[in-house]
C-alpha cells in the first residue's frame, strides 16, 4: 500500500538544461515551472557548472533544486554523474531540452532506469558565422534522440527540422512513439504582456528617449544566431530617412562585445542602446514602435510571441517559421534583402498600427499550456512507469 505522504507528493521532472544564460530555452522552461500546479509536478535543474545566470534562489522558492554538472566536452564525466543523480533521485521522467546533444543525457537516463526519457528540440541551423555548429548539428541529428521515448518540439517546424516529417500528436496520448512529435508552444504569460501607455512613456522617460520618437527594440542573446550585426547595419539606414529613431538592444552573449564596437564605429551610441539583461521585458515591448528579430534560425522565437501579445509590430526574418505568426501586425523579410530595403520594411511596418494578439485562441497562454502539460506528466508518470507501485 502507498502511504498518505507518498500520495500527496508532487511527482519531480529532471529538467535537462546546457548553459543557463537568459536564453529562450531557460525562458520557456522557467515560464511553463511557475505556472505549473507544483503541488502535483516540480522541476529539478540539470545545468552546466558554466551557467552564468541562474535563478536558483527563485527555483528553490518554488521546490525545485539545482544540479551543476560538467560540460559536454567531457562526456564520459557528464554520463556518469547524471546517470548517478538520475538513480539516487529515482526520477519517473527525465524531460531533455539539448535538442541535438541530447544523447549522452538521454543515455544517462536509460542507464539510471528512467522509463520516460523525452528529447525537445527547441531551435533549427542557419548562418554562414556557424558553419561548424550547424555540420555538427547534421551530424548528430540520426544519433540524439536513440534513447528517448518521446519527442518534442516548440514548432512543427523545429519537429521536422529534427525528426523528419511526423504525425503531430496530442498531449492526452502518453504512449511512448517514436513515429509521432509532440508540439509544446513556447507559451507566455497574457496577463503581464498587455498594452499599457504608461510602461511606454515611463520607460522612454527613464531611457531619455522623446516621447515622439520612433523605437526599434530588439531582445535576444547576443550571438550569430540572432544577427544583431545585420541589425545594426539596418538601423543605420533608417535614422538616414528618420533621424529621430532609436533602437534598444536588450539581452547579453559572446557578440556583445562585437556588437558594442560596431556601433561606436559607425557613430550610433547615441541612439543604438545596449541595455544588457532586463527583467522588465514587458515595459520594453511597450516602449517600441516596432519589434525586429532578423535571426538566421529560430525554433519558435518567444520574445515573438509576447511582443504580439503587447500588440508591438514586429517584422522576422523568413528563416523564422510562419507558425510565430500570431496577429496582423507580424510580417517577415528576406535576409537575401539588403540593409536599405529592411528598413524600407521595418520604417512600414514601426508607422502602421497593430492590435494585440488573442494569444489564447492561438493556444500560447500559460495558464492553459502548463496545464496540458501537467496532465502529460501526471498520465505518463502512471502509465508508463514500471515502478508505480501496486494499490
Amino acid at each position: 500500500m502507498k502511504n498518505s505522504a507518498d500520495v500527496s507528493a508532487p511527482v519531480r521532472i529532471a529538467q535537462i538544461l546546457g548553459k543557463m544564460e537568459g536564453g529562450g530555452v531557460e525562458q520557456v522552461v522557467m515560464n511553463y515551472y511557475r505556472h505549473i500546479d507544483r503541488s502535483k509536478i516540480q522541476f529539478d535543474f540539470f545545468i552546466s557548472d558554466s551557467s552564468s545566470r541562474v535563478p536558483e534562489a527563485e527555483i528553490e522558492s518554488l521546490g525545485g533544486r539545482v544540479f551543476r554538472l560538467c560540460g559536454l566536452k567531457n562526456t564520459p564525466r557528464y554520463i556518469k554523474t547524471l546517470t548517478a543523480l538520475l538513480r539516487e533521485n529515482n526520477y519517473p521522467i527525465v524531460h531533455c531540452h539539448l535538442s541535438t546533444l541530447s544523447g549522452p543525457a538521454l543515455k544517462a537516463a536509460k542507464r539510471a532506469g528512467v522509463p520516460i526519457r523525452i528529447i525537445h528540440n527547441h531551435s533549427t541551423s542557419g548562418g554562414k558565422r556557424e558553419l561548424v555548429r550547424n555540420l555538427a548539428k547534421a551530424f548528430l541529428k540520426p544519433f540524439c534522440g536513440k534513447n528517448a521515448t518521446h519527442r518534442f518540439a516548440c514548432s512543427r517546424y523545429a519537429a521536422e527540422w529534427l525528426y523528419g516529417k511526423k504525425p503531430v500528436r496530442d498531449l492526452s496520448h502518453t504512449s511512448a512513439s517514436k513515429d509521432s512529435v509532440y508540439i509544446l508552444r513556447n507559451a507566455v504569460d497574457g496577463s503581464v504582456f498587455v498594452r499599457d501607455e504608461e510602461k511606454r512613456a515611463s520607460l522612454r522617460e527613464e531611457l531619455g528617449i522623446p516621447q515622439n520618437a520612433l523605437v526599434f527594440g530588439h531582445i535576444g542573446r547576443f550571438c550569430p544566431q540572432k544577427n544583431q550585426s545585420f541589425l545594426v547595419d539596418i538601423f543605420a539606414e533608417i535614422l538616414k530617412t528618420e533621424p529621430n529613431s532609436y533602437l534598444l538592444m536588450a539581452g547579453t552573449g559572446g557578440d556583445f562585445e562585437l556588437i558594442r564596437n560596431k556601433i561606436n564605429e559607425k557613430q550610433l551610441s547615441d541612439r543604438a542602446l545596449l541595455l544588457g539583461q532586463r527583467s522588465d521585458t514587458d515595459r520594453l515591448y511597450n516602449a517600441f514602435d516596432c519589434f525586429v528579430l532578423p535571426s538566421n534560425y529560430e525554433g519558435l522565437c518567444v520574445v515573438g510571441v509576447e511582443a504580439q501579445s503587447v500588440g508591438v509590430s514586429c517584422v522576422f526574418s523568413d528563416r523564422i517559421t510562419p507558425e510565430v505568426k500570431l496577429s496582423d501586425g507580424a510580417s517577415f523579410f528576406s535576409l537575401k534583402c539588403s540593409p536599405e530595403d529592411w528598413a524600407k520594411a521595418v520604417l512600414k511596418a514601426a508607422k502602421s498600427d497593430a492590435c494585440p494578439a488573442d494569444i489564447k485562441a492561438h493556444g500560447y497562454e500559460i495558464s492553459f499550456e502548463a496545464e496540458r502539460l501537467a496532465d502529460f506528466y501526471l498520465k505518463a508518470a502512471e502509465e508508463l512507469s514500471p515502478r508505480k507501485e501496486e494499490t
